[in-house]
This record gives structure tokens, C-alpha cells and sequence, in this order.
């Protein structure tokens, strides 16, 4: 069938207009029937949300804004929600953007209730956050730090304030040029003083022959211990030597005891095996007490700023064992020569002593801080308690800076002595 000219347009034209109503309904989001079930949110204020917005749950689009009105309860906001979403009871709506300037939308922060919404439900939208909050909170924050700079000038300006601070930053530099002046003396004094502590050091041997005690401990055998350990060397020597010969015997005694017939002599060779393995025993004890036998030598000058009073102390520690030790030592030589003997047990990080300090009754506690540094306590004197604290921070090999108060609950501003400690 052969259509005319006019039919042909007519049917481009009818074509034309039903894409173009398409077009429209499907762009504009038109729907010829409505499809899920309303929900209603009630807002305080909805921030420019208008019909046909966007509502999202969880971030996925599950509606549309269907319809905004204005009632005593506050903005009402009618929502459309798809067929098949189910939206939790207690869930949060809240009003969102996309961007500082996009389009508004409603977002649905889901609950963790069972239950889900009925349509037509009623809920309360949440206050959105909006710029204008945005600017409120900013400028309470800035309203904040005004006074607190304003406060800050009240006390800054105030001229007892202002001459607290300067007097402050005068006494810090002289306490630091006090500082300067003090190890710039004890410099001066280590150095001038170096030939005396030398003697001093050297007279400290003679010292070594009353240490009764620690010669006990080698069945006497001990007379004197130096620092160098040349008599722990020549004992340790000797004691190799009983205990060689004493093997010699032995064997001789026993290659004979075979051949040996007279009862006498046989009965003399057995007291000789008897007496060749006691020395032995005895040598092969005295030595593992050789071995752990060690002296430790040391000699410090403390002076004292107050009362301009110089102090030399020594004394020799010496350790029996790995954890006992022994402490003998002379404080104030050459003015009191008050004596020092301690008996302690512990290790580097913490030991404890007992005996006589300063000529007194007392105990102490010695601790190490750090790799550097190390404390000691010591109370002392029953009849009138004393307490002293000492402490030693190592500036060098073998040499200690030390600042000690000889009586801390009495005067101690007139008892603190600073100074420079060696040990050899």
C-alpha cells in the first residue's frame, strides 16, 4: 500500500512527539504510577531540600523526596522509599549535599534494630550541619581564644609578673656561672693535687695488711693484697705448685706401694697418699677462692662551698664472689680519719651493706641509675641517726664527678660536699 505524502509526515510526527514524551518522562524522573511505600520525616529545618531530591540509604539511592510541607511540628518532609528496602526502626535521617554547593539529599544511617519501619511511619530528622553551624562554632572558637589572649596580656602585663621573669632568667645565669666557676675549680684542684693523690694512693697499700677478714677466707694465706693483683698472682702460683707436687707424691707413693714389704714402711707410704690428697683438696679450694678474689682501689677530694672545707677519702673494695664483697676505707684523711668496714652482698645494679660508717654503726644501700650514674644511701650512728646521700656520675674512664651531703636531716646546706672521685 502506497501511503501519500501527508500520511508520511503525520506518522514522523507522531513518532517525533512520543519520543519526545519518552524523553521527558524518563529524564525527569516521571513515573505514571507510584512504586514503594512513604515514609514521613519531620525536620527542624530541611537547608534548601526540595520535592524530587534524592533520598539514600547507606549511601544507595532507595527514593525520592515526594512532598514538603510546613506544620507546628516543623518542616514535613514526605518520602517515597522503593519497593522491597527495608529500613530499620531508629535509623538516623539526616540532610546532606554534594559538595559545599550540590544538590541536597536525604541520607539514612541504618540502626541494628530487627524491626523495620511500617510505611506512612513517622520519624524525627536530625539537625543538619550545615555551613551556617559551620560559621557559629568557628566563631565561638575564636570568641575562646580572644579572651585567652586576653587573659594571657592581663598576666604578661602585669609589672610584678614582668619583674618575677626577669629576676627568674638573672638567678638562672647566675646559678649557671656558679656552675662554670665550681668545675673550673675542680679542674684546678685534680690537677694541682695530682702528685698527692698519687702518695695518698700509693700509702693505701699499707692499708691492705689489716684486712683480716678476706685473709681468713684463704686459710691465712693471704698478708696483703695490692692493686695490681701480683699477690693474688704469686698465691694463685703457689697454690698450682702444692697442687702438682702434691700429684707427684701421690703417684711416687702409689707406684712403690706395690713393692713394698715391710709393714712399717707400707703403713708410711699410706699416710703419705693420706696427706699428699689433703693438700691437694686444700690447694684446688684456696684457688676457685683465688680466682674470685679481686681489689678495687679508689680516692676522691670533695670540697665544700659553703663552709670552704677541702675532704679526701679512700678505700678499697674488694669482692670475694661474684655477689659478696667487702669495703675498707678511711674518711677524712689526715683530719678525722674516721674508718670504713662494710661487709655488703648484691650485684652492679643493687647491693646492700653492713658494718661501720664513719666510725659508727650503720647500713647502706648502693644502686646504679644508669650506665653513668649510681646512688648510694647509708644511715648510720644509732645514738644520733645520720643519713647520708651520695652521688657518683662518670666524666671519664675510671673518674667520677661526686656530690654528696654527709648529714641530710641535719644542716644539709652546710654538710654537701662536690668533688672528683678515681678509682685504680
Amino acid at each position: 500500500m502506497n501511503l501519500s505524502t501527508e500520511a508520511k509526515v503525520g506518522a514522523v510526527t507522531l513518532l517525533g512527539m512520543a519520543l519526545l514524551v519518552y524523553m521527558i518522562l524518563h529524564l525527569g524522573n516521571f513515573s505514571l504510577r507510584e512504586d514503594g511505600y512513604p515514609l514521613q520525616a519531620v525536620f527542624s529545618q530541611v537547608s534548601g531540600l526540595k520535592q524530587g531530591n534524592a533520598v539514600r540509604y547507606a549511601g544507595v539511592e532507595v527514593g525520592k523526596v515526594k512532598d514538603i510541607r510546613v506544620s507546628p511540628e516543623g518542616v514535613q518532609v514526605q518520602l517515597l522509599i522503593h519497593s522491597g528496602v527495608i529500613i530499620p526502626e531508629g535509623s538516623s535521617f539526616v540532610i546532606g549535599a554534594d559538595g559545599l554547593m550540590g544538590e541536597k539529599f536525604i541520607e539514612i544511617y541504618p540502626s541494628a534494630s530487627p524491626r523495620a519501619l511500617e510505611p506512612n511511619s513517622i520519624v524525627r530528622g536530625e539537625e543538619p550541619k550545615g555551613l551556617d553551624n559551620l560559621i557559629a562554632n568557628a566563631d565561638k572558637v575564636l570568641g575562646d581564644v580572644q579572651k585567652l589572649v586576653q587573659s594571657l596580656n592581663d598576666i604578661l602585663g602585669d609589672e610584678k609578673v614582668k619583674a618575677s621573669l626577669k629576676e627568674s632568667m638573672l638567678n638562672a645565669r647566675e646559678i649557671t656561672a656558679n656552675l662554670n666557676a665550681l668545675s673550673a675549680t675542680l679542674a684546678r684542684m685534680a690537677e694541682n693535687n695530682a702528685a698527692d693523690v698519687h702518695t695518698m694512693v700509693t700509702n693505701l697499700k699499707d692499708m691492705s695488711g689489716s684486712l683480716n677478714m678476706v685473709a681468713a677466707r684463704v686459710d691465712g694465706l693471704v698478708a696483703d693484697i695490692d692493686n695490681n693483683g701480683q699477690t693474688a698472682g704469686d698465691l694463685r702460683e703457689t697454690l698450682a705448685n702444692i697442687k702438682s707436687t702434691s700429684a707427684r707424691i701421690e703417684n711416687m707413693a702409689a707406684s712403690l706401694e706395690g713393692v713394698v714389704t715391710d709393714p712399717q714402711t707400707g703403713e708410711n707410704l699410706k699416710q703419705t697418699l693420706k696427706n699428699t690428697r689433703e693438700a691437694s683438696e686444700k690447694a684446688n679450694k684456696m684457688l676457685s677462692k683465688v680466682d674470685s678474689l679481686n681489689a678495687e682501689t679508689g680516692f676522691e677530694v670533695l670540697y665544700n662551698p659553703d663552709t670552704s672545707n677541702y675532704q679526701s677519702n679512700a678505700d678499697i673494695k674488694i669482692n670475694t664472689s661474684p655477689t659478696d664483697f667487702a669495703v675498707i676505707g678511711v674518711h677524712g684523711i689526715g683530719e678525722e680519719n674516721k674508718g670504713n668496714f662494710q661487709i655488703g652482698k648484691g650485684n652492679e645494679s643493687f647491693a646492700g651493706r653492713a658494718g661501720i660508717v664513719e666510725g659508727k654503726v650503720g647500713v647502706g644501700l648502693d644502686a646504679k641509675i644508669n650506665s653513668q650514674m649510681r646512688m648510694s644511701l647509708d644511715v648510720y650512728d644509732p645514738n644520733d641517726v645520720r643519713v647520708k646521700l651520695r652521688t657518683q656520675y662518670q666524666i671519664a674512664p675510671d673518674t667520677f664527678l661526686v656530690g654528696q651531703t654527709e648529714s641530710l636531716n641535719r644542716n644539709p646546706e652546710d654538710n654537701t660536699y662536690f668533688g672528683v672521685r678515681h678509682s685504680f
